[in-house]
Order: C-alpha cells, then structure tokens, then sequence
C-alpha cells in the first residue's frame, strides 16, 4: 500500500526518465538526419555535375528548335508553290495528250494518203511503160533515156 501512495512522488522521475529516453531517441534521429542530409548533398552536387553538360544541349535544341516553326512555315509554302506547278504540268500534259491524239489521227490520214499517192504513181509508171513500149523508137533516144531515169526496162 506505501507503493501506492509513494507512486504520485515517483511521477516526475519516471517522467523524466522517458523524457531522457526521447532525448536519446531523438539524438539518433538528429544523427541519421545528419548522414541522410550529406548522402542528399553529394546526391545532389553529383546531379548537378551531370546536369551541367545537358544544359549547353539544351540550350542548342531550344535555339534549334525555336526556328523550327519559320522552316515549316517556308516548307509549307514552297509545297504549295510546287503543287500549283505540278497541276499547271498536269494540265500541259493533258493538253499534250488530246493535241497528241489528233496528231496521230492527220498522221495517219497523212499515210492513207500516201498510200493512194503510191498506187496513183505506180498505175502511172505502168501506164507510161505500157505506153513508151508501143512507140516508134521506143528502144533509143530521148523515150528510152525517159525510160531509164523512171525506173523502167528498155525492150
């Protein structure tokens, strides 16, 4: 029972003790903060030594890149430029295509008609053969020479 009453008086010892407990618990906290905040520091500085190198790279790209936009601008309007050109060629080569066309027709009306002057010369030659053949001294002088200079055979 003495305990029991001696207990209030012993309060503030056991008080004190766990004040001392947390005191030493918090000293190795304090200690541990100590060790984490230097691994962060050297953490950190090593960042920091690597990062250096990028910054001049990233400084190039964002100058690079900052003229990306004017180049696509001119990339954009050089492909138009070149579009209207290749509809204007396009045109010309229907154009070409259709005057293509009735060309090869005149050409070939041109060949039919060769062909009838042909077989026109050809009944001709024969005609003046069959004629030259039955004239008075077709064999020499002025028909016979005729004659020769158009293709045909002296009798």
């Amino acid at each position: 029972m003495l305990d029991e009453l001696l207990s209030p008086l012993r309060l503030p010892e056991r008080a004190m003790g766990a004040l001392s407990h947390i005191a030493e618990e918090l000293s190795g906290l304090r200690a541990d903060l100590a060790s984490g905040v230097g691994k962060l520091d050297k953490a950190t500085a090593s960042l920091a030594s690597d990062l250096r190198p990028m910054r001049t790279d990233v400084a190039v790209m964002r100058e690079s890149t900052s003229r990306l936009p004017e180049g696509i601008a001119k990339l954009e309007k050089v492909i138009e430029g070149l579009g209207g050109k290749l509809e204007h060629v396009h045109e010309g080569v229907g154009t070409l295509h259709a005057d293509m066309g009735e060309l090869c027709a005149h050409i070939e009306a041109i060949g039919k008609q060769l062909a009838g002057i042909d077989e026109t010369i050809t009944g001709m030659k024969g005609s003046l053969e069959d004629v030259t053949k039955d004239l008075p001294g077709a064999g020499a002088g002025p028909i016979a020479r005729m004659r020769d200079a158009i293709g045909g055979q002296s009798t």
